[in-house]
């Protein structure tokens, strides 16, 4: 990717350039269970809105801890959002927000547009048609579903950067499925992510289109495929920054196929870094996040963040 085209990326995103202060505050009372502390916040995003999340971090010591934020799979579970990252329902497998504090971080739990507490109102349309109707909003205005999530994660990123418990001025982020892909954006919009792992969505547009696949609405810049620029481009140019990515290679949502260029392209980008940190951890699974291959991602993220 050459200067130019991140340039014109970043101009087509269009991001919100004066964010409000994030004013991070506890809500309810904090709770222990087993290894984990939780505690509901809230944060300023734009529009003068709040919004909460949990966030949670060892239940043993006194800190500080690497940040790190943990963005949830689209699945059509609309209702979850970052409370399954969380261990407050789903699927154990989902619970890798409480796992990655169990482990040593301060986790950021955030739900993105359309999910958890962003679901419809009443009286509007629900669940695939709301997260339609918040698209054409987004386009009807110039802009796009993946500048809004962008916009509400830049400013979750600052208010984890500031809690007191979170060391460094830098945090990490982790996301499965469309959670993935949507940590490459975010880290591709802020510096302030030091360390990245995407697992098991991440793939070609352009294949993935072919393959009859939608693409999740949170992740689409309009006019990407027409840059020549594809997923590949993106996630590679996060190099020299820690980067993982693991993936099923019987998955059938992101296609090995479809995964096949974005590796190649990282390998390739690797070549001008050779000291950068990063891990490909394929795996003999579908479109599912095993819990052994979570602790290998904590043993990464942990020696990088």
């Amino acid at each position: 990717m050459t200067p130019a085209d991140r340039q014109e990326i970043h101009a087509r995103l269009r991001l919100t350039t004066d964010l409000p202060e994030h004013d991070l505050q506890p809500e309810g009372v904090a709770y222990v269970s087993g290894t984990v502390r939780r505690q509901r916040v809230s944060y300023q995003v734009v529009g003068g809105r709040r919004l909460e999340s949990w966030l949670l971090r060892p239940s043993g010591g006194s800190g500080p801890w690497p940040g790190l934020i943990a963005l949830h799979p689209h699945g059509d579970r609309f209702h979850l959002g970052g409370d399954e990252l969380a261990g407050q329902c789903g699927q154990r497998e989902h619970h890798y927000g409480a796992y990655m504090a169990a482990r040593g971080f301060v986790v950021l739990c955030p739900d993105l547009p359309c999910f958890g507490q962003q679901t419809a109102p009443e009286g509007m349309p629900q669940e695939h048609r709301w997260e339609e109707h918040c698209l054409s909003r987004a386009l009807a205005h110039g802009r796009s579903l993946l500048a809004e999530t962008l916009d509400q994660l830049r400013s979750a990123t600052a208010a984890l950067i500031d809690y007191e418990k979170t060391s460094g001025l830098e945090v990490a982020v982790l996301g499965y499925g469309m959670g993935a892909r949507t940590a490459a954006w975010l880290a591709f919009a802020d510096q302030r992510i030091g360390a990245i792992w995407m697992h098991a969505g991440l793939g070609q547009q352009r294949l993935l289109l072919e393959h009859g696949r939608l693409l999740p609405r949170h992740n689409l810049l309009p006019g990407l495929l027409a840059l020549g620029l594809d997923q590949a481009d993106i996630v590679a140019d996060l190099l020299p920054r820690p980067l993982g990515i693991s993936y099923g290679q019987r998955d059938s949502v992101a296609m090995a196929d479809a995964v096949a260029p974005v590796l190649h392209a990282v390998r390739e980008r690797a070549t001008l870094f050779p000291k950068a940190k990063r891990a490909i951890l394929p795996g003999d699974y579908d479109h599912r996040f095993p819990l052994d291959v979570q602790s290998q991602i904590a043993d990464h993220l942990l020696t990088w963040i």
